[in-house]
């Protein structure tokens, strides 16, 4: 049965980085869980399996501040399973610019978290796929390497699981300078996916970065490279205000009807950055828990029609 909600994905970002910990327990992120599915939710994404210093289940290869029993990706994946939610696993970054496009030991340092990945969790249903968090918005640090390594390395263990990759748009939104327009994005992804757009199997832009007057000139493009190599486009929805520099409020409900409004001639289906934080009704920000209550109501009145 089709969801009468347009946002069915959340990322899960329990590296938390860059917003803080909601410090949940068990209890509490099932219970999140359930609230994800009341709004149709059917796909969650691990935004990172392991940055840097830190892992979401105890490995052997990366370090992690975990104990053996703090198994967090387990869990989820358990929970998961248990509700019919398909769940997208991240891969390791070692950093932001994953050292200034080292790709090649971005590459082998995945090659180990692949296989311990799948070695440990390769037998629940729920899941579904690879989501590849190395973010860009343009041609830098060796991305179209980092994109084709890691891309066949997933395909190659895993040939059954497909791939996402949510980039950000290259505009004045994100940069001073050097900003591309809609027409100079299909060429710069036309040259990115040229190399490894083969192993990709769904792009979700991120829409905050957009300028909102032209976010669907910057969608259309989107679609297009993404035809070209075979890609489906989905839109990450951020629940965050960009507006309000490095506060990561939650975004106003008109905003986001309107940025789902705006792109829905071009994706195939929208995932938000993230559901826990922004659109949560047991959210640690009151405004979000005001925001789940907008959304419940307006679409319970209003079913989305994709």
């Amino acid at each position: 049965m089709k969801s009468i909600y347009p946002i069915s994905g959340t990322f899960i970002d329990e590296i938390t980085y860059d917003i803080p910990s909601s410090n949940w327990s068990r209890e509490e992120w099932a219970k999140d869980l359930d609230n994800m599915m009341e709004v149709g939710i059917d796909t969650a994404i691990f935004i990172r399996g392991g940055f840097y210093n830190k892992t979401i289940f105890p490995s052997k290869h990366f370090p992690h501040i975990k104990d053996e029993t703090d198994d967090f990706a387990g869990f989820i994946l358990e929970e998961a399973q248990k509700r019919g939610i398909n769940i997208f696993f991240g891969l390791y970054i070692s950093t932001l610019t994953w050292n200034d496009g080292d790709a090649q030991t971005e590459i082998e340092r995945n090659r180990l978290f692949i296989d311990e990945v799948l070695e440990r969790y390769s037998h629940f249903t729920s899941f579904k796929g690879w989501y590849i968090p190395h973010e860009v918005g343009n041609d830098v640090f060796n991305i179209s390497d980092v994109f084709n390594g890691l891309g066949k390395l997933c395909k190659e263990k895993s040939p059954e699981k497909p791939i996402l990759i949510s980039p950000f748009f290259y505009t004045t939104v994100m940069v001073n300078e050097g900003a591309l327009s809609p027409e100079q994005t299909f060429e710069e992804w036309d040259k990115i996916l040229a190399k490894s757009g083969g192993y990709i199997d769904y792009c979700a832009f991120q829409d905050g970065s957009a300028p909102f007057d032209k976010m669907d000139e910057y969608f259309a493009q989107a679609k297009r490279v993404c035809d070209k190599y075979g890609i489906e486009l989905w839109s990450n929805v951020e629940g965050l205000d960009r507006d309000i520099p490095k506060v990561f409020a939650p975004v106003s409900f008109d905003v986001l009807k309107a940025k789902i409004n705006k792109v829905k001639p071009y994706v195939k289906k929208y995932i938000t950055f993230e559901f826990s934080h922004f659109l949560s009704p047991q959210s640690i920000y009151q405004s979000a828990r005001n925001l789940n209550k907008l959304y419940k109501e307006y679409y319970g009145k209003n079913p989305f029609k994709g």
